[in-house]
């Protein structure tokens, strides 16, 4: 093989979604790409593990249709459409409900007449009037909406009642959040996107999707890049002084945590940018898998606890219920910790995150009681960004820092749009195109 001229060879650091597209991008306008992932799968904080049961994704589990950037990503990828019914659990009742659905919302009978009225003529039209604003890739025109947090705005324009059900479930659940700690232009782009859209899955794990999507690119796993040197015409990234990689450019598809920290020997400290980095405000999460000693046939995907209830566990999954067909049965079930779980509970080992959490996981899906014959917890200790009030502004100041390097590198990830799938895509295709300009073309 003759290996590619060194000024068209270019690094991408990090395999999840974000640098997947940034690759895929770079590769389609002519580059010689390597992507540079630490764990042995692709996938980020959405990446799957393969066991006896078969493929679970440990952490993202559906994205939307309108996410079409995702989509196009994952052209190759043998997506489905899933059925991703929920149930809402509060004291004795399993209410169903469809996160994102206006007819599911209205319909949902958590909710008394007059709160579903206030949704029709408070919440529902300012959905529908910044419907166009309300994007991944352009935040202009949500100014206003940014300066107030979800829960404040749904309490006032609702009630109290209505905050718990709309507005917790899916940011305590999806997100590690809470909604008086999430922007309102946050919470009604989740809601724009997931609008009574279809909700995709991959049946054999994000990892594998995204693996398709990548299988024209070098991809070296196990790539713990620990240092990076940059100049004006070359990138050379180093492994524990063990391996090394020289291009001509580097994208650097990592938190925004890990990529302040290879960017540190070369800005130093005072740089804005390293300042802008260590003000990104993340929550860690993890992961609950319980394998049970028997099936469990699935009618609902997610359940969700009332906030009121809940103080260890958030929501629980079962996997099977995305998919309608007999074969889709196994068992498996996923449990995510609620905010207050994560303060109280992130430097416990994995045996006491287990022991804590399993009272609610029983109550949520009481299958689980007496059945589980192994337990796993997986870390994500990069965390997920939070997006509250006024983070739009702090998002398009530290693009703006981005883009005013002249060096030959491009951040791409989550942390510089939304906290969505299709942010992270989204970010990882605007990296590509800073990339193609800085070298000038391939």
């Amino acid at each position: 093989m003759i290996d590619a001229p060194a000024s068209t060879r270019v690094l991408v650091i990090g395999g999840g979604f974000s640098g997947v597209a940034a690759a895929a991008a770079l590769h389609a306008r002519g580059y010689s790409v390597t992507l540079l992932e630490r764990h042995g799968v692709l996938g980020g904080r959405a990446r799957s593990d393969v066991h006896t049961e078969g493929t679970i994704d440990t952490g993202a589990q559906l994205i939307a249709s309108t996410f079409t950037h995702t989509t196009k990503l994952l052209a190759r990828a043998p997506l489905q459409a899933t059925n991703a019914r929920d149930i809402f659990v509060r004291e004795h009742q399993r209410l169903p409900i469809r996160f994102g659905s206006i007819a599911s919302m209205l319909r949902f009978g958590g909710l008394g007449a007059g709160d579903k009225v206030k949704l029709g003529t408070t919440l529902l039209p300012l959905l529908a009037r910044h419907a166009g604003a309300l994007r991944v890739d352009d935040s202009d025109g949500l100014t206003s909406l940014d300066q107030v947090s979800a829960r404040a705005f749904v309490e006032k324009a609702i009630s109290e009642r209505a905050a718990n059900v709309l507005v917790e479930p899916p940011l305590n659940a999806f997100y590690g959040a809470r909604g008086s700690e999430t922007s309102l232009a946050f919470f009604l782009t989740m809601g724009r996107y997931g609008s009574d859209a279809e909700l995709l899955a991959s049946r054999h794990g994000w990892s594998a999707a995204l693996a398709t999507a990548a299988s024209d690119v070098r991809v070296e796993f196990n790539a713990n890049v620990d240092a990076i040197r940059i100049t004006s015409s070359e990138v050379l990234a180093r492994e524990d002084a063990h391996r090394e990689w020289q291009a001509a450019a580097v994208v650097i598809a990592t938190s925004a945590g890990a990529a302040r920290e290879l960017l540190l020997s070369t800005l130093g400290h005072a740089h804005p940018l390293i300042t802008w980095l260590a003000s990104v405000v993340t929550r860690p999460t993890w992961t609950v898998m319980l394998s049970l000693d028997r099936p469990i046939r699935a009618e609902s995907f997610g359940v969700l606890a009332d906030p009121v209830e809940a103080t260890m566990v958030s929501a629980c999954a079962i996997p099977a219920g995305r998919w309608s067909d007999p074969d889709s049965s196994n068992g498996i079930v996923l449990a995510w910790p609620t905010p207050r779980a994560v303060e109280e509970l992130a430097k416990h080992g994995a045996a006491e995150l287990v022991a804590a959490m399993m009272p609610e996981i029983d109550r949520l899906v009481p299958e689980t009681r007496g059945s589980v014959k192994r337990a796993r917890v997986f870390r994500f200790e990069e965390g997920t960004p939070l997006a509250a009030p006024g983070f739009l502004a702090h998002r398009a100041l530290g693009r703006q820092l981005e883009e005013s390097l002249s060096l030959p590198v491009a951040l791409a990830g989550d942390y510089l749009t939304m906290p969505l799938v299709e942010g992270a895509v989204i970010s990882g295709e605007r990296a590509a195109e800073r990339i193609a300009r800085r070298l000038g073309g391939a």
